[in-house]
């Protein structure tokens, strides 16, 4: 046995793995349509079953909208006004927490269109199960810990409860602020309901379920961005865009009925322009007036339902820079219930990669599934993958650590320094690349597939406390924009707080307490503390050297 003198000990490890640890098999559950009650009243049983994780209002009731007599829904065996409700899903222990990034789904704008509230109630039930369940799955736990979850199954709630697209004749989808032309929008409950919501928050990714085709679809999905050759201008954020639509399909699944992915692009080509979309509106409506000529986003003076204030379409800054992804789920607009499938693709081991191509999946799945990939990309993050229990001055100790919350890693390395020098005087091993667990070879962007997974080896030159960080960039390419025909329009730079909050260091915003802020290189939270020449005796030790470390940081 060597001395003390000359061995590394691990003190503590505060860094965890996201790897997916497969459990045993769960009962499979088959999926089934639920009615506008059932939703409502299934989103309260998990509030009341889950109070540290989701939080359950109704727009009415936090934002101040009015039940309207006209707008009647049916609960059990009442009829009661239509409310939209929302579940908000995150670790509340953990809050408030500033920079938590913010995620939202809206489950059905119109009414008739059925799959979307159906995926997203089974989203909220898979996030909140595995995050209170001690052997649930630790990729879920940290979802549900490290972001905002938002969710809306029935925006078009009076429309959702008759199964018609519109509410009262006036359609949500064509009911927002973006290139009408007039102040004729916001004129029903269900655009009033996004729009608080919206204004609320800080949202960064959006996906809004549709259905009568099938398509993952992005900006731009407007009128006025339309080329003459009658194929769609490309927006600032094209590159993102259009690589999260390409592995959102690819994540999702094959179709039952042909065994073909979601189709993607952007709206204008894969399904069709409109004009009042919250679609371009949720990307566009903070910034894209300041760029274009006649100006796209206007403000609404509508008089249905006693009014509603113009000021509340006048948005600041902040608000609405999201990618605001638009699915259509399914060419039916309501398929028979036998192809919402079940969830033996949302197991353990289903979740962990890819799924074979020949294996298909039905339509609540395969949108669970791509959602679950959306909420982890919304930010990067490293964590250590396998982490020594000792090393040995002077001899290669090995770490192992993933890069995930991206697609392609520009650069990873290990960062280690002496606790008596501080973090600024660091070592940094040689930069390494290649790309995530999410890349997906019909991106064709890279022939690297090692899916995150780094490791190198680090020799410690003499005795002393050393701490271990890993440290990575992510998708600069998102930064880049096309030339000729694919010149953005506007001509301006990537607008997103998602594609900005890795490429920009001096992107700054904030609403309502909830900031983004750019960065381009990001880090295990802590790292590894190693003893040379001082053996950790006890918890006392223990706590004091990490409460050192963490002066060191300025975080004390």
């Amino acid at each position: 046995m060597r001395s003390t003198s000359s061995r590394l000990l691990l003190g503590v490890v505060v860094a965890a793995s996201i790897a997916i640890v497969v459990v045993a098999a769960a009962t499979v559950t088959s999926y089934k349509y639920r009615s506008y009650g059932e939703i409502v009243d299934y989103l309260l049983e998990l509030e009341s079953k889950y109070p540290e994780y989701a939080e359950v209002f109704s727009v009415q009731d936090k934002y101040g909208l009015p039940q309207r007599s006209e707008l009647q829904c049916t609960r059990g065996s009442a009829t009661e006004p239509c409310e939209q409700y929302v579940i908000k899903i995150t670790n509340e222990s953990s809050l408030p927490d500033a920079q938590r990034p913010e995620v939202f789904f809206s489950g059905a704008l119109h009414g008739n269109e059925r799959v979307g509230p159906q995926a997203v109630v089974a989203l909220a039930e898979l996030l909140l199960t595995h995050a209170t369940r001690p052997d649930g799955n630790a990729w879920i736990k940290r979802l549900v810990g490290t972001r905002t979850i938002v969710i809306m199954p029935t925006a078009n709630a009076h429309g959702y409860d008759h199964n018609v697209r519109e509410e009262l004749g006036v359609d949500p989808n064509r009911d927002f602020p973006y290139n009408l032309g007039n102040s004729k929008c916001m004129e029903s409950m269900a655009a009033r309901a996004l729009n608080e919501l919206w204004r609320d928050h800080l949202f960064q990714l959006a996906i809004t379920f549709h259905a009568g085709t099938r398509c993952v679809s992005y900006e731009w999905g407007g009128e006025n961005h339309v080329q003459q050759s009658g194929s769609s201008e490309k927006s600032p954020d094209d590159r993102g865009q259009q690589e999260l639509a390409r592995i959102m399909s690819r994540f999702g699944g094959v179709f039952q009925e042909d065994k073909t992915y979601y189709p993607d692009g952007t709206m204008n080509d894969v399904v069709y322009a409109v004009n009042g979309g919250m679609e371009d509106w949720g990307y566009a409506a903070s910034w894209e007036n300041a760029f274009t000529t006649p100006a796209p986003i206007g403000v609404c003076n509508p008089s249905s339902f006693g009014g509603y204030p113009a000021v509340k379409t006048l948005y600041n800054n902040a608000t609405h820079r999201a990618f605001n992804i638009l699915i259509e789920t399914s060419d039916s607009k309501q398929p028979t219930e036998s192809r919402l499938g079940d969830s033996a693709t949302l197991s353990d081991a289903a979740l962990s990669d890819y799924l074979p191509a020949a294996q298909t999946v039905g339509h609540v799945p395969r949108n669970v599934r791509l959602s679950l990939l959306y909420i982890d990309l919304v930010q990067p993050y490293l964590v250590w993958n396998e982490s020594p229990l000792n090393a040995t001055v002077q001899v290669a100790t090995k770490f192992k650590w993933e890069v995930a919350g991206g697609i392609t890693v520009d650069s990873t390395q290990l960062k280690f320094w002496k606790l008596a020098d501080g973090p600024n005087v660091a070592t940094l091993t040689t930069k390494q690349s290649g790309v995530t667990r999410w890349y997906h070879k019909d991106l064709g962007t890279s022939t690297s597939n090692n899916k995150g997974l780094f490791s190198e080896e680090v020799t410690f030159p003499s005795a002393g406390v050393y701490y271990v960080q890993a440290i990575g960039i992510v998708d600069q390419s998102w930064a880049t924009q096309g030339s000729r025909n694919d010149v953005p329009v506007p001509n301006v730079k990537p607008q997103t707080h998602i594609v900005n909050a890795r490429t920009n260091v001096d992107w700054s915003f904030s609403n309502n307490g909830r900031n983004v802020k750019g960065q381009k290189a990001w880090a295990s939270p802590v790292g590894h503390r190693f003893h040379i020449g001082l053996m950790v005796r006890d918890l006392t030790d223990i706590c004091c050297c990490l409460s050192c470390f963490l002066r060191s940081l300025r975080l004390l």
